[in-house]
């Protein structure tokens, strides 16, 4: 009994651990509001394409663990959300594969590199003008259900 239990287990068991998905949500604006000193390599690496955007600020930033082929909603400002789904799990190159649906922007698939953040400027503006900034980092590790992030590694 015990040893069909074993296989039954083996079998049906999942094969993958979680993937760790940390989203940070930001918002810019033209204004000069100064820089989260968190966003500073973020806010360079944004002005390389729109140096009209100059404040930066950290609105929030969530981790949540998601099987491999499952997806997650996060809640960004304004009622917008954030899909999340993960792919695959890291292979050979160190890779994650992930679909992400921004707000106002299509489907993007990509390889995420572990620990590495990866930004998106979506078209969505708050009534203030501030632009939502997404950006996203996968690791293969596992979490509770949901922790909030005290800090966000933007450089190693």
């Amino acid at each position: 009994m015990t040893s069909a239990l074993t296989t039954l287990l083996i079998i049906c068991g999942p094969t993958e651990d979680p993937v760790k998905v940390t989203v940070v949500v930001v918002l810019a604006t033209t204004e000069d509001i100064g820089v989260d000193p968190k966003l500073a390599e973020l806010a360079k690496q944004v002005q390389k394409r729109d140096p009209k955007l100059i404040g930066f600020k950290m609105v929030t930033a969530e981790a949540v663990s998601i099987p491999i082929g499952e997806c997650h909603t996060f809640e960004m400002v304004d009622k917008q959300e954030l899909k999340v789904k993960v792919e695959k799990p890291k292979d050979a190159n160190g890779r994650i594969a992930l679909s992400i649906k921004p707000p106002g922007l299509d489907k993007i698939s990509y390889g995420c590199t572990c620990d590495k953040f990866f930004p998106i400027v979506t078209p969505h503006q708050t009534k203030a003008g501030e632009v939502l900034i997404v950006a996203v980092m996968a690791k293969p590790c596992t979490l509770g259900k949901k922790e909030k992030v005290s800090w966000v590694p933007w450089r190693d």
